[in-house]
């Protein structure tokens, strides 16, 4: 079955928001964010007393601007397809084995709701992952199909340092406020299993003196933002938003309005794979 009947196919199944969008073209874009800690809850995502998180707290202006819905939770329970049909986008804050309770005590997603989220974004909906997206649902034994997906795995990081994300693609709607070159202080996670073959790079971390800081950064800059198609889906990973004032920084929120328009379907696609002809293989 080619990529369109079966994204016809889910589509009936699921029915999920894109649809429902068309037959409503005055709504707006429905963004489910999830922040469950299954691992390591990390400071940004942690609720105080208002019972919301530090990104929640950004991300709820930005959504009204845009004319958004934005429905923020910890319950990962809501990853199964008849949740999945009411939003156009989701958003992973998340971290550990998300099948599992683990560390918050929230409530873990179902066992068939992987294959759920894969299906659905293959069918058209919209997937952003940041930071610690990459450090949920793998096993440490090979890339699991949420790995694939999302196109890398957290290995490691080393102590906070000030890199420069570097723009490889500037005519890329996703990241067309990013400037050129961008310095930020943030926790730079490393990777492996990165999807060469299927990932469109579109900015590098520049590790700069630090190499001679740290062994663990001795190594070539690397993607740190990248996207891909997915079927008829889209895909961004964002591996920046460690600290509470980078989501703060007013490149870092416009960055966020970039991501989310595209990944909702906005624009064109443009993801061809650019991994050999934007990584350098050799220390500079």
């Amino acid at each position: 079955m080619n990529h369109l009947l079966y994204a016809i196919a889910v589509l009936s199944a699921l029915g999920f928001g894109q649809a429902m969008a068309e037959e409503n073209p005055d709504a707006g874009m429905n963004i489910l964010l999830l922040t469950k800690s299954s691992g390591f809850e990390h400071s940004v995502i942690k609720q105080n007393a208002s019972g919301t998180s530090h990104v929640e707290r950004i991300l709820t202006p930005i959504a009204k601007e845009m004319g958004a819905t934005l429905e923020c939770t910890k319950d990962a329970s809501k990853i199964n397809a008849d949740s999945l049909k009411k939003y156009d986008v989701v958003i992973f804050y998340t971290s550990g084995e998300l099948t599992e309770t683990g560390e918050d005590g929230h409530p873990a997603m179902p066992a068939g709701g992987m294959d759920d989220l894969l299906a659905w974004i293959q069918a058209g909906g919209g997937f952003l992952g940041f930071h610690a997206a990459t450090d949920s649902c793998r096993t440490g034994n090979g890339p699991t199909p949420y790995i694939k997906m999302i196109g890398g795995e957290f290995v490691t990081h080393g102590a906070q340092f000030e890199g420069v994300i570097k723009k490889v693609d500037g005519e890329h709607p996703a990241i067309v406020s990013l400037p050129e070159r961008w310095p930020l202080q943030d926790e730079w996670y490393l990777f492996r299993n990165l999807d060469k073959e299927n990932m469109h790079v579109l900015a590098l971390l520049e590790i700069g003196n630090e190499r001679n800081k740290q062994d663990k950064y001795n190594i070539p800059d690397y993607p740190m933002v990248w996207c891909k198609g997915y079927g008829e889906g889209r895909i961004l990973y964002n591996g920046m938003g460690h600290r509470e004032d980078v989501w703060e920084h007013a490149i870092f929120k416009a960055l966020v309005k970039e991501h989310l328009l595209w990944v909702s379907g906005e624009g064109p696609v443009n993801a061809a794979p650019n991994y050999t002809e934007t990584v350098p293989d050799t220390l500079p």
